[in-house]
């Protein structure tokens, strides 16, 4: 039996050891490949959930401030809505404020006319009050023809109550013949002239006049309780006077919308109140002649026309 060499008895097998470290290098290598794909798995679940938490998080945060967006909209809206209606208002209002600015301006412009007529017809009265004492001038221009002839009839009719100058143009009623003192009774006296008076202004000849009537007392004062009673002031007493002789001449057919009534008291004396004669002269009813159209201007004021047209006649009390 062949000698046995120790080395060699117990010399490793290199080449199964060689395998066996392979093997094992191997494995290890599977291992780490294994316990990464599990690390990578875990870490991808991981990962994972932790996306889909942020995901669902962020569409949550998404559709709360899409709501809020959707609600900041409408309130937009809405204030838009608001505005438009406030400028409808504003322009609504602003048109209404320059309508009334405009009125305003008219009114204006009317009021300036009114006080120009008012300041015209108080110099027109101013004028008429600086007459002399029982020279009432009838016609500037001269009257018609027509009329000037039955204005003559008419003075002739009555010659000791009415005087009639053709050439100067005027007529006069003497005075203390329509009145008696503290009275707006018309005597009837007086009516046969105020009916002869009534029919010229009815004729085709005055067709183109109207009659103002205007009542004056003097400075008496009123003292008796029944006067008072019926007029409390020569103002009153004046007026009423006025009244009385239109409601004559109306009840003899005068034309109601021809006929227009004044008032002055004692304001606008013609004589001096310090003796009988002068008020007598003062307690009168003047009646004026104007041209047609004139009484509609003196609706709203005397007009100055008055100064122009035909003053008819003074009548005494």
């Amino acid at each position: 039996m062949p000698a046995v060499n120790p080395r060699e008895t117990f010399r490793p097998w290199r080449g199964g050891q060689t395998d066996h470290i392979g093997g094992q290098r191997i494995m290890t290598r599977q291992m780490r490949v294994r316990a990464g794909a599990g690390l990578a798995v875990t870490m991808t679940m991981l990962t994972g959930c932790a996306s889909l938490d942020d995901l669902r998080t962020t569409q949550r945060a998404n559709n709360n401030l899409t709501a809020q967006n959707e609600r900041l909209e409408q309130e937009l809206q809405d204030c838009r809505s608001s505005v438009d209606l406030l400028n409808a208002r504003l322009d609504a209002a602003e048109d209404e404020l320059n309508a009334k600015r405009e009125l305003a301006a008219s009114l204006q412009a009317e009021n300036d006319l009114l006080h120009e007529k008012i300041r015209l017809a108080e110099k027109t009265l101013e004028d008429l009050g600086k007459m002399p004492a029982g020279d009432l001038v009838v016609g500037a221009p001269k009257l018609p023809e027509p009329l000037d002839s039955a204005l003559k009839a008419l003075a002739a009719q009555h010659p000791d109550a009415i005087t009639f100058d053709s050439t100067r143009g005027f007529v006069k009623w003497k005075g203390d013949l329509l009145f008696d003192l503290g009275s707006d009774v018309v005597r009837d006296s007086a009516k046969d002239g105020l009916r002869g008076f009534a029919e010229i202004v009815n004729s085709a000849a005055a067709s183109g006049f109207e009659v103002v009537i205007v009542g004056h007392t003097c400075t008496t004062p009123i003292k008796r309780s029944e006067t008072l009673t019926r007029h409390p002031t020569n103002w009153h007493l004046s007026a009423h006077r006025s009244i009385a002789v239109a409601d004559v001449l109306m009840q003899y057919g005068c034309a109601g919308q021809r006929v227009g009534v004044m008032g002055y008291g004692e304001f606008r004396p013609i004589a001096d109140n310090g003796s009988d004669a002068g008020k007598s002269q003062n307690r009168r009813v003047e009646i004026y002649l104007v041209e047609q159209g004139t009484l509609f201007a003196m609706g709203d004021v005397l007009s100055a026309e008055l100064a122009s047209g035909v003053r008819f006649a003074a009548l005494g009390d």
